[in-house]
């Protein structure tokens, strides 16, 4: 397959898989189209994107989001289209068959990524399988909290039954919540729109490291794995992996991973987030995402090449699986690890087991940027102009939380807590 004659358009540009995606892709010889709703982005500061498209925002205009890329596919008369967040996941998949008539499509069928996004009834499903979950309540807005209150143990974890959830206004991003006692949550379900008005789940805190186990299915089939072991995350108590390591494959999870999958007729890629629960010592499976994740760029490193691989799947072509890949390899987002250590240093150690490293330890291993077998997923010696789009965003991001800290102690006399930018992980 020649992949110079090939021409590919990739959303959500600045997002860290829109950049591996467009770096993998580009290297091969495809010209490659960044789409993101500003004139530049992350993704197409790489040398190799070919060109930048703007189009309306998917969160706010869904409907005029699906007009600009039918119309996008059918003009430029594009081979592939890949999306990259939950929400433009969901756009072009619910859109593939009339999408398909012009382009093929790198996106799992709608019925299974729907299924996916349910977190309660995958869970429900994986518990049916035999595979460990956390403690679960299913809360339907606020009035369905009183009901399940006195079952509840703290501290508490509480998350929104879908990661981006469909409103009057577009999509809302939802994260994850502390609870730890009942005067608490009570007072995080009156004062979060999102809790309040829709389903979410109550789990228990799961203490443990992270695990990712990473997979490309062609129609229930699993084709390929990957696995990494997260070692540092933004927030710290859990949440993007800023510093992770790649592991080889435990068989029982990539098992539990097609006893979910398999049976939606899965297509293209997936990842289950587990974690190492300290207390019994075996993996819990706390979610599964049907898209490319945050810390792809690892798996592109150590000879995994996701988009590369899903690419071949999506036009038709045996994916060129490689009989292994590199473990021991680190992945390291830098800005990303930034917050981690401005998070610890000035909120302190809530939320995090007593075996987390002290104070000192993060910002000793903060500054270890030298540290053997590590790579930087954005910075890239022969590819630098994402890492100073990046860090301009940031600069740019801590400026205007500064401002607006500033603002409030002056006009309402407010406490100052100017934090860091949040970055969206998966």
């Amino acid at each position: 397959m020649n992949w110079s004659n090939l021409k590919a358009l990739v959303t959500d540009g600045d997002e860290r898989p829109a950049l591996a995606i467009t770096r993998s892709l580009g290297q091969r010889g495809a010209s490659v189209l960044v789409g993101a709703e500003r004139p530049d982005s992350l993704a197409s500061s790489s040398r190799y994107c070919d060109r930048h498209v703007t189009y309306p925002s998917p969160y706010r205009s869904p409907d005029a989001f699906d007009r600009f890329v039918q119309e996008l596919v059918e003009r430029e008369r594009l081979d592939l289209v890949v999306p990259v967040s939950d929400v433009t996941t969901h756009l072009v998949a619910r859109r593939q068959d009339a999408l398909r008539r012009h382009t093929a499509v790198a996106a799992p069928p709608f019925h299974a990524f729907e299924a996916a996004s349910n977190k309660w009834s995958l869970l429900q499903q994986a518990a049916k399988c035999g595979i460990p979950i956390p403690r679960t309540h299913f809360i339907d807005g606020f009035a369905g909290l009183q009901a399940q209150l006195p079952r509840i143990d703290y501290p508490a974890v509480i998350k929104p039954a879908r990661s981006r959830m469909r409103s009057d206004a577009g999509w809302l991003a939802g994260s994850v919540h502390y609870a730890y006692d009942e005067p608490g949550l009570l007072r995080l379900y009156r004062t979060t729109g999102y809790l309040t008005s829709h389903p979410s789940l109550i789990q228990e805190c799961i203490v443990g490291s992270g695990i990712g186990v990473f997979v490309l299915c062609d129609h229930g089939r699993l084709v390929t794995a990957f696995a990494h072991r997260r070692l540092r995350e933004k927030p710290p108590s859990g949440g993007a992996s800023v510093l992770c390591e790649s592991v080889a494959v435990d068989p029982e999870l990539c098992r539990q991973a097609m006893r979910l999958l398999g049976p939606l007729g899965w297509h293209g890629v997936a990842m289950m987030e587990f974690k190492q629960d300290r207390r019994s010592g075996r993996p819990v499976l706390m979610e599964v995402n049907g898209r490319f994740w945050g810390s792809l760029q690892l798996a592109c490193d150590a000879g995994v090449d996701f988009p590369f691989l899903n690419g071949q799947l999506a036009l038709g072509h045996p994916p060129d699986v490689p009989p292994i890949y590199k473990v021991g390899l680190k992945s390291r987002w830098l800005l990303g690890d930034l917050d981690h250590l401005l998070i610890r240093l000035l909120h302190g150690d809530r939320d995090l087991p007593d075996t987390a490293p002290s104070r000192l330890q993060t910002l000793c291993g903060f500054l270890d940027f030298f540290a053997p077998a590590v790579r930087y997923d954005v910075w890239r010696r022969d590819d630098p102009r994402p890492a100073l789009h990046e860090l301009r965003q940031y600069v740019k991001s801590v400026a205007m939380s500064l401002a607006d800290a500033i603002c409030r102690v002056r006009l309402r006399g407010l406490p100052a807590s100017a934090t860091p930018r949040e970055q969206q992980a998966s």
